[in-house]
């Protein structure tokens, strides 16, 4: 997941050439205007059952586990002035919304929900630190594979 979070975050600074940085890490802030993401929700079920299948390999045989599940990521967009914060939120929202559809999908990555820009515009000791930002949840899916063996006949107990 974490890799997979890494490359959209990626893709929306060849697109928009926001930098985006991992919130609450030691690393150095970058220059502003600058976002800040978080994984709020690394992990919520989706509806349903989880799909179990079996792939044939030749003399091998794979049981396959596919599950979706959410991911609510939040972005909070810093610059020196409110206005700008604004605007770039509204920018990185609509790569979510519309330029990015693309390679989510390539991705295996759906968007779910695209929260509202909010203001966080928090005030430090003699000033403020201008920051928008929103939630988006997006749908992935994690797989796992096992051997298992073969069968060729089953019974069933009272026959």
């Amino acid at each position: 997941m974490m890799d997979t979070i890494k490359t959209i975050i990626t893709k929306v600074y060849q697109d928009t050439g926001l930098r985006i940085i991992q919130a609450n890490t030691t690393a150095p802030k970058p220059p502003l205007p600058y976002a800040v993401y978080n994984i709020t929700a690394p992990y919520v079920k989706d509806r349903g059952q989880p799909n179990v299948t079996t792939r044939d390999a030749g003399e091998e045989l794979y049981l396959q586990y596919e599950e979706q599940y959410f991911v609510t990521i939040s972005f909070n967009i810093f610059a020196d002035k409110n206005e700008s914060t604004i605007e770039l939120a509204m920018k990185l929202r609509q790569w979510f919304l519309f330029f990015g559809q693309d390679f989510l999908q390539d991705n295996g990555i759906a968007v779910v929900n695209v929260g509202n820009i909010e203001n966080r515009t928090t005030f430090l000791v003699d000033s403020y630190e201008y920051k928008h930002g929103f939630d988006v949840q997006i749908r992935m899916a994690q797989t796992a594979e096992m051997p298992t063996e073969w069968f060729n006949k089953v019974t069933f107990k009272g026959e």
